[in-house]
């Protein structure tokens, strides 16, 4: 009797660059798989994607240019590269980690990453399938050592563009200190996810959901674009349908 391999968790790193994506996937795998800033190499200009495991469950930790990068000039290309991964397999659960900075402005570089996402996937994607990762978390304890104040409170407190994609995120909101090596991001993630697996969605896996949402936008499309093939009626002013009538009358 044969055993099934358990299902393959598909962890996209999303977000500007310089937001710590790369050393963040490093967390996540336990090693140094991704170049990161402090290297000489540190810009990446593909997509690279390392295996590692997240409790039980197998993932595929997916790195990749910034879909806005500055330096580059990378943007829709960077992202379709994030696509082409996604929608070569289906058959697999797939997350966005949204990974922002704590301490740095919420930029119109890191909303342009929740706009292409977004704009590719519609509103369902954040909602069953992303979470917001706040890299450089040992700053926010040194910050807060003195005040009675926890994460989830300071994002509670936030207002503005970051508030938005919390909400979109249906409040799943983690910090990460890329340089501890105690395991708590990792657990964290994995319950994060677990939840969404099996309690997020109405029974729905995170397999099925990307489908779901990914042949629902391909409707959506395949309906705008008919839509805008249509002809449409041209309209006239009662002056102009008078023009129209004399002119009959004098034929």
């Amino acid at each position: 009797m044969s055993i099934s391999q358990p299902e393959t968790i598909f962890i996209h790193l999303l977000g500007k660059t310089g937001t710590g994506k790369s050393s963040t996937g490093n967390t996540l795998l336990g090693r140094k798989a991704f170049a990161t800033k402090s290297s000489l190499s540190a810009v990446t200009k593909t997509i690279q994607r390392e295996h590692g495991t997240l409790g039980s469950r197998l993932v595929e930790v997916v790195d990749g240019p910034g879909v806005v990068d500055l330096d580059t000039g990378l943007s829709l290309d960077a992202f379709q590269m994030f696509q082409d991964v996604i929608e070569d397999n289906l058959d697999s659960a797939h997350v966005f980690l949204i990974v922002c900075r704590y301490g740095e402005r919420f930029t119109e570089e890191d909303q342009a990453v929740i706009s292409h996402l977004r704009k590719k996937y519609g509103q369902r994607v954040l909602k069953e399938h992303g979470v917001v990762v706040l890299t450089c978390g040992d700053n926010f304890v040194r910050d807060t050592e003195d005040e009675d104040l926890t994460f989830s409170q300071w994002c509670e407190n936030q207002t503005g563009a970051f508030a938005d994609l919390r909400a979109w995120c249906e409040n799943r909101v983690l910090s990460v200190d890329n340089y501890a090596k105690d395991g708590k991001f990792k657990e964290a993630l994995g319950a994060e996810i677990a939840k969404l697996d099996h309690e997020g969605m109405n029974g729905r896996s995170l397999t099925s959901s990307i489908v779901q949402i990914i042949q629902s936008t391909k409707r959506e499309n395949t309906i705008a674009k008919q839509a805008s093939k249509i002809p449409v009626a041209t309209t006239h002013s009662p002056e102009q349908k008078k023009g129209f009538l004399s002119s009959c009358i004098i034929l």
